[in-house]
């Protein structure tokens, strides 16, 4: 009986030592910061935060009055650390719904350059770390 009791606070502690305590999932960083075009604040639009790795997700936020604050899952909990691509957009999706499926559809004039509409060829890039980031754009 003894020697039962024995293995199973064995086996107990084996299996903390193993799967850790406390919440699981990947280290975050919260981020938030300003957006500029120009030395002007954007006054909405969205951020999106791209792995470098392609391991990681995305993390995305919305621009209001030239401030953003990131989130992956939930508001407000950022992004996973590492390295990212960053992409910027002022296009209101309101506008891409029309009355019949298909029907083309007039966009205003974007107050963003065209080329940070993709990560790939934004040009700019972003480093998240465990905390609080700031992390503040100016589009030319």
């Amino acid at each position: 009986m003894r020697t039962s009791v024995a293995a199973c606070g064995a086996a107990l502690v084996f299996s903390l030592l193993v799967t850790g305590c406390g919440p699981g999932g990947p280290e975050m960083g919260r981020v938030s910061g300003t957006v500029k075009v120009k030395g002007t604040p954007l006054e909405k639009g969205t951020i999106s935060f791209t792995p470098t790795d392609g391991q990681r997700p995305s993390a995305t936020g919305t621009i209001t009055k030239g401030s953003y604050t990131l989130q992956t899952t939930e508001p407000g909990d950022g992004a996973v650390v590492g390295e990212y691509r960053v992409a910027f957009s002022d296009v209101d999706s309101a506008q891409l719904n029309t009355d019949l499926p298909g029907a083309p559809v007039k966009l205003a004039k974007s107050a963003i350059p065209k080329k940070y509409n993709d990560p790939g060829n934004s040009g700019k890039t972003a480093t998240v770390k465990s905390g609080s980031n700031t992390i503040d754009f100016d589009l030319d």
